[in-house]
């Protein structure tokens, strides 16, 4: 049976969070100690003058890259949200897009972005990116997300997320920033989806809770599923060994 293995990081634009100071680290370094075929990345920096985060990963790790912008941000003094994403593309205020990104090895056969409804307490967009990954002959379909936070009301879009999420007959993966518990995804989540990996992920390094999760469904084996350590941003990354049944 075809395998792979899929990781998920926040990396924060490209910075940590060290009290009153954010130390930068290296983003693509980071990404190539995953070793991973298939990568989801939150909180990525497209600048409207350069290279976006995401791009510069897939460029060295050879990988094909999808990415919709959440959040319009501001780097200076201090990395900031000032508003939602454009869907226009228009440049209103800040310095570039925080993204949601997906990378792959595996040949891509088709993607999709499903937009969340919007939360009124939410300065972000939120959003599902599917994407149809061709597992040495077999189809998985990969959602990447990251939730809003709970505070701003993000079960309210369990109708939403449950129609935006494939059948649980079907081979599929959900992971992300998540922003929340476990026991609370698990119940926004149709039954048939299972959680992979537990551990705590944020804030890093000294991680207290786990807000990041890797769901799958049925027809989706967990060979292991794993925490990796501290690479420079205020989140830990999380992998899964994946074998499609």
């Amino acid at each position: 049976m075809p395998e792979l293995t899929i990781a998920s990081c926040n990396i924060h634009w490209g910075t940590g969070r060290k009290r009153d100071h954010f130390p930068p680290f290296d983003v693509v370094a980071a990404c190539s100690t995953f070793e991973a075929d298939v990568i989801v990345l939150q909180e990525t920096w497209a600048p409207d003058d350069g290279e976006a985060q995401h791009d510069r990963v897939a460029d060295a790790l050879g990988m094909r890259c999808v990415a919709v912008p959440l959040a319009r941000v501001r780097m200076a003094p201090e990395p900031h949200v000032v508003g939602r994403a454009q869907a226009d593309r228009r440049r209103g205020d800040g310095d570039g897009d925080s993204c949601l990104a997906l990378l792959s090895r595996k040949p891509i056969r088709s993607t999709r972005t499903i937009t969340l409804p919007q939360l009124p307490l939410d300065s972000w967009s939120r959003a599902l990116l599917h994407a149809e990954v061709d597992v040495d002959g077999t189809n998985l379909t990969v959602v990447g997300t990251h939730f809003s936070h709970l505070e701003f009301g993000a079960p309210l879009q369990t109708g939403a997320l449950r129609r935006g999420l494939p059948p649980t007959d079907r081979p599929a993966v959900l992971l992300g920033d998540m922003n929340m518990w476990g026991w609370t995804i698990d119940a926004m989540t149709p039954p048939g989806w299972a959680r992979a990996v537990r551990g705590k992920t944020w804030p890093a390094p000294r991680a207290r809770h786990q807000i990041d999760h890797l769901l799958v469904t049925q027809g989706v084996e967990v060979v292991r599923g794993e925490v990796l350590p501290d690479l420079g941003s205020d989140h830990l990354p999380i992998r899964a060994r994946l074998r499609v049944t």
